[in-house]
């Protein structure tokens, strides 16, 4: 290995205060000791990692490929680090959740308050993330379990049906569609949509049932998440598809959600299949599951 760990967690200071100065502090070191260490691992390498400019350091080329590849490794050590501290302080009440972005500004706020109502001195760690991702942060254990938008492919997960989410359009209150009971997607059709990438759930979603019809959206603007999709409606830039209790009306005065003439949406629990959970994160798993399911009796 050309860099030990050491001089990698230095060049990773670098890259992150962007003067020798800072990277000193973060560390808690001298600057000239981390000067010497960067000249040492440059001339090692036989590459420069950074230019001198106006007291900063800017990467190259070179230093910026290292960092990509460097960043994920020090996100799994920081993982394991929190692992190895719940473990040493015995912090069994602390439990992490990985929740995908529609299901976390709405969703899981209301089933948080309900698990608190019987776990008060739980504290639960929210992860949002893609729904892809999900799987690596809880086959990783920086997650307990994951709350996800679909059954996550993986050897070591095992994904347990919940509730089904039904679809809805938002458009603003004004908006020809408000006064219509439901919506399909040929009503939708007519309008500037704010679409989502085709790797989404509501990208896939909606691109099937535009190919149904045999027409193409009038994307005005395409987002990732169902909250930048809002913000683009309140703009009047468009009408968007949501998920049924996503509180659109509560978080954005202004706009209505109205039934969506189309399939529901899955709701998954997910799991690491091969380790046992503790008694707390069990109890905070299963609590969570029949919560869900209150909510999913007024579906």
């Amino acid at each position: 290995m050309l860099l030990n760990f050491r001089q990698l967690e230095v060049f990773r200071a670098i890259m992150v205060a962007k003067t020798i100065s800072g990277a000193a502090e973060l560390l808690n070191v001298s600057q000239p000791g981390i000067s010497r260490l960067l000249k040492y691992m440059e001339f090692k390498l036989g590459v420069a990692l950074f230019e001198r400019h106006k007291g900063r350091l800017i990467p190259t080329p070179e230093g910026l490929e290292l960092f990509r590849e460097l960043e994920p490794v020090y996100q799994r050590v920081e993982g394991l680090d929190n692992v190895i501290h719940r473990i040493v302080s015995a912090d069994m009440r602390h439990v992490q959740i990985a929740c995908a972005p529609s299901l976390s500004s709405f969703v899981a706020p209301w089933l948080f308050a309900k698990i608190k109502q019987q776990m008060p001195d739980l504290v639960i760690k929210l992860e949002t993330l893609p729904n892809e991702d999900i799987a690596e942060f809880v086959t990783q254990q920086r997650s307990d379990f994951g709350i996800a938008l679909s059954p996550l492919q993986h050897p070591l997960i095992e994904s347990l049906p919940s509730i089904e989410l039904g679809l809805e359009v938002v458009v603003p209150d004004n908006h020809p569609l408000a006064e219509l009971t439901s919506v399909s997607v040929a009503d939708i059709a007519e309008y500037p949509l704010i679409n989502f990438y085709p790797e989404t759930m509501l990208g896939k979603l909606l691109k099937q049932g535009f190919d149904e019809i045999e027409a193409l959206p009038k994307t005005s603007v395409m987002v990732r998440y169902l909250d930048q999709a809002c913000a683009m409606v309140e703009q009047g830039l468009g009408v968007t598809l949501s998920y049924q209790f996503s509180g659109i009306e509560q978080r954005f005065p202004g706009l209505t959600s109205i039934p969506f003439d189309g399939p529901h949406q899955q709701v998954y629990f997910v799991r690491h299949n091969g380790f046992s959970m503790s008694s707390s994160v069990r109890q905070c798993f299963e609590l969570a599951q029949a919560k869900l399911q209150e909510l999913g009796d007024f579906v």
